[in-house]
C-alpha cells in the first residue's frame, strides 16, 4: 500500500493577494512531481495551524476564514476528489481570537511577590505582561474559553455533515482512521493557555487521553498513528513560543509514531525523538518529528534565507513498518513577497531528493491479517481490495495465499481485473476465471491468445474445453 500526504502549515495569506494565485502554484507543482517525479497524488490533506493571519475585529476573522474555506475546497477536490473526510485541519496561534482574551483578563489586585510565586507554582490563571511589567488574571474564564469559538464555527461549517470539532477544543482531540491505508491521524491543539499575554504552546493531556483508545487500536490492528498540532518544541534560551517537549513522551506512550507540525516557518525533520523506557513489541518506540515551512507568508514570516515550503510525504505501508519519504517543495522566486509561488523540489545531499526513514509498526500475524481482510470484504462488498490486501500479505510476508486470493478474484465482476491477475494458469480453475473473462470482455486479442496457449488445448476438462470452443 503506497499513497501521499500533503503536509501544510501556516498559510499566513496577505491582505493584498487572494488565494487564486497560491492555488494555480499549487495544481502546476501537482502536475509536474506526478508526472516528472514519480510521486504519488496525495491522498491526505494536513493542516497543521495557523490558517488566518487574525485580526482585531469577528467580522474581519470570519471574512479571513471564509476565503480559507473556499481554498480549502478548491484544493480538497484537487488533491483528494473532494473528499473532505481525508483533510485533517488544527488550530494555531493565528486562530485564537485575541479580541476574546483581552477581554477575559485584568490587572491583578494581589501583591507581587504573592503573584510571583503563583506564576512559578504554574498558576493557570496568572499572566505577565513585559510591556507594562504587570500580572493580569483571567477574571473571566467562560468568556476565555470562547476564544476558540470562531475557529470552531469555520472547522463544523467546512466538515459539515463530517464530522464536529471536540465541544471542549482545549483539553478534546480528534481522530480519522482510514481503513483502506491502515492510517489514523489524530488532531490536536497545542493553544492550550495560549493568549495575547501567552504565546507557549501546549497540548492538554486530557487531550491525548480523549483519543488514547483510539490510538492503541489503531496500534494494535497494526496501523501507521500520526499526530498533528502547530507548535514546534524547542527554541533559544529567551524564547517562549514553544511547547515543553515532555508531551513527546505522552505521544510515544500513546503509540503516535510520526508528528507533524509547523509554526517555526521552515521545514525540518526533527531528531527521531525516543525514550528507552518506552519499548513495544522488542522494539524501542520511536518518534519522527517533521515541521512545514509556512505555505504563503511573506518577508513578515520569514527568516533571512528561508523561502515558502510545503512537504509531500509518501508512505509505503507493510505489515510491521512502513517506509516514509519526505519531498520538500519549496518556493523559487527569489522575492519573498511574491504573488506567484515557484515551487520545485528542494535540493538534498543525496541521489533522490527525498529523506528516507522506517516507521516501525506492530506486526500482525498472517492468520490475523486474513480474518481482517475478510472481515473488511463481507462488510464493503469490495473483492477487489480483498484481492488487492492479500497480494499486499503476499509482498511482506514472501508467502502465497493464493487459495484466498482465487476465492475472492471468483467474486469480482471487473473482467479486465480478473484476466490481468490469472498470470499464468496453473490450474483448472486458473482456466476457467481466464476463460470466461476473456469471453466476458469479448477481447478479439485476448481470445486468439487463449486459443493458441498450448497448455489449455492440452486441459482434459470438460469445462475447460466448452469454454475454449465457446471462444471460437
Amino acid at each position: 500500500m503506497k499513497y501521499s500526504i500533503i503536509h501544510i502549515s501556516d498559510i499566513h495569506k496577505s491582505d493584498d493577494v487572494d488565494y487564486e494565485s497560491l492555488y494555480q502554484s499549487l495544481k502546476r507543482d501537482l502536475d509536474a512531481y506526478t508526472s516528472h517525479e514519480g510521486i504519488v497524488k496525495p491522498s491526505f490533506i494536513v493542516v497543521s495551524g495557523d490558517l488566518i493571519q487574525g485580526a482585531y475585529t469577528d467580522e474581519e476573522i470570519n471574512k479571513q476564514y471564509s476565503d480559507v474555506e473556499d481554498f480549502l475546497d478548491k484544493i480538497c477536490k484537487l488533491y483528494l476528489d473532494g473528499n473532505r473526510k481525508r483533510c485533517i485541519v488544527v488550530p494555531g496561534n493565528h486562530d485564537v481570537n485575541r479580541r476574546i482574551t483581552k477581554a477575559s483578563v485584568v490587572l491583578s489586585s494581589k501583591p507581587y511577590n504573592e503573584n510571583l510565586k503563583e506564576y512559578f507554582s504554574q498558576a493557570s490563571n496568572l499572566r505577565w505582561n513585559w510591556k507594562d511589567r504587570n500580572f493580569y488574571e483571567i477574571n473571566d474564564a467562560e468568556n476565555y474559553k470562547k476564544r476558540f469559538d470562531l475557529f470552531v464555527s469555520f472547522y463544523n461549517h467546512f466538515f459539515e455533515g463530517i464530522r464536529k470539532y471536540p465541544i471542549n477544543p482545549e483539553c478534546q482531540a480528534y481522530t480519522y482512521t482510514d481503513e483502506e491505508c491502515k492510517v489514523t491521524f489524530c488532531g490536536l491543539n497545542s493553544c492550550h493557555k495560549l493568549d495575547h499575554l501567552c504565546d507557549t504552546g501546549n497540548i492538554a493531556e486530557d487531550a491525548l487521553i480523549s483519543v488514547g483508545d483510539e490510538l492503541i487500536d489503531s496500534y494494535n490492528q497494526g496501523f501507521l498513528n500520526i499526530a498533528i498540532w502547530h507548535h514546534h518544541y524547542y527554541g533559544r534560551p529567551l524564547e517562549t513560543n514553544y511547547m515543553d517537549r515532555s508531551i513527546l513522551t505522552d505521544l510515544l506512550s500513546n503509540d503516535v509514531h510520526i508528528g507533524l507540525f509547523g509554526h517555526q516557518h521552515h521545514f525540518q525533520i526533527a531528531e527521531e525523538y525516543s525514550d528507552m523506557l518506552l519499548s513495544k513489541d522488542d522494539k524501542v518506540q520511536k518518534l519522527l518529528l517533521v515541521s512545514s515551512g509556512t505555505l504563503f507568508g511573506t518577508k513578515k514570516e520569514l527568516a533571512f534565507g528561508d523561502h515558502r515550503q510545503y512537504n509531500v510525504i509518501e508512505v509505503e505501508h507493510h505489515n510491521g513498518c512502513a517506509d516514509i519519504y519526505i519531498n520538500i517543495r519549496e518556493d523559487k522566486n527569489p522575492n519573498p513577497n511574491n504573488k506567484i509561488p515557484h515551487w520545485a523540489m528542494k535540493a538534498l545531499p543525496n541521489s533522490t531528493n527525498k529523506i528516507h526513514y522506517q516507521v516501525c509498526l506492530k506486526e500482525i500475524s498472517p492468520e490475523k491479517v486474513l480474518l481482517q481482510i475478510d472481515r473488511k470484504c463481507k462488510e464493503t462488498g469490495d473483492y477487489i481490495a480483498a484481492c488487492e490486501s492479500i497480494k499486499q500479505l503476499e509482498a511482506d510476508t514472501n508467502t502465497s495465499y493464493n487459495p484466498f486470493f482465487k476465492n475472492y478474484l471468483k467474486e469480482v465482476s471487473d473482467y479486465e481485473y480478473v484476466y490481468d491477475n490469472i498470470k499464468e494458469i496453473h490450474s483448472v480453475e486458473d482456466a476457467v476465471l481466464k476463460l470466461v473473462a476473456a469471453s466476458q470482455l469479448n477481447d478479439v486479442d485476448k481470445k486468439k491468445a487463449l486459443l493458441e496457449d498450448p497448455q489449455l488445448q492440452a486441459m482434459d476438462d470438460m469445462n475447460v474445453k466448452t469454454l475454449l470452443n465457446a471462444l471460437k
